[in-house]
Order: C-alpha cells, then structure tokens, then sequence
C-alpha cells in the first residue's frame, strides 16, 4: 500500500508539473530516481556497496525537485517501523558536476532544519552535492573528506 501511495504521488508530481506548449532543454538529471544503494569509498575507490531496505525517490522536473524517503528503522522488540520519513522540496541548479538544491519546504524535522541552517537573507537552505550522471544511473555524495573517504547513493533512473 506504502508504494502503491508514492508511485500515486510521483505520477500526479510529474503530470502537475509538465507543460506541453514549453520545449525543455534536455537535462540529464531529469526524471524520476530512486536509491539502489549506498557506495563507501576509501582514498577515492570504491571499497564496499551496502543494499538499500527503503523507500527513497526524487524527481527532477525543470529546475524543481521532490524528494521522497521512508528509511527501514525496525523496533527489535516488535519489529515493526519506526521511520514515519519524510518529504522535502524546493528548486535545484547544476553546475557541472555539483547539484545545488534549494530546500524550501518538508515535512517532519525537515522546517525544522530549514530555518535552523539556512542563511538569514533566504527562505531555503542551499546543500551542494557532487554528482557523476550517466543516462540510467547517477552517483550522489552525501560525504565525501578530501582524501576520497565517504559515501554517495546510487539512484537509478526510472524509465
């Protein structure tokens, strides 16, 4: 039911937000991502993937984006989910291979976080990710220290 509500979700997203009469310049992270796993790195190269149990998806439509995630968070008593996630949304920008989102609203701690970081003269909290885009697949560092020790999820595109 949980992903039958968020496949509902993203076609009503993608359907709202398209608009026939406007030619859109072919961006490579356009479309509907989801996260297939999490890649670590050590000094640079990539040392060990680790499966992802949950639900996170983003779609990049022109210039704004969503972002849907349900991580697995199991009680060890009753085993049942702890993790209500979130929602978040707002503008984004690339820059070659750096992802500028504009975090402007969310749901659970995300406002919470937007006004706690965000700079004094803007309404959205700026994150920069570094990204490595191909057509079906793209890396996303989430950390990443200079000497190349870190992590990205690795989303896939939906087609």
């Amino acid at each position: 039911m949980k992903k039958l509500l968020v496949i509902f979700l993203f076609i009503n997203f993608i359907l709202g937000c398209s608009n026939p009469e406007k030619k859109i310049v072919n961006n490579p992270i356009e479309g509907v991502w989801f996260k297939q796993s999490e890649i670590i790195f050590n000094s640079g190269a990539a040392t060990d993937t680790l499966n992802y149990d949950g639900v996170l998806n983003e779609i990049y439509a022109v210039n704004y984006y969503i972002t849907l995630v349900n991580n697995v968070n199991l009680d060890s008593v009753t085993m049942e989910d702890k993790d209500l996630g979130f929602a978040e949304s707002g503008q984004y920008e690339m820059y070659n291979d750096t992802l500028v989102k504009k975090l402007k609203y969310g749901t659970a701690w995300i406002p919470n976080a937007i006004k706690k970081w965000k700079k004094p003269e803007n309404d959205y909290l700026e994150v920069k990710f570094k990204v490595d885009i191909s057509d079906d697949h793209f890396l996303k560092f989430t950390a990443m220290d200079s000497a190349g020790n870190g992590r990205a999820d690795l989303m896939r595109k939906i087609k």
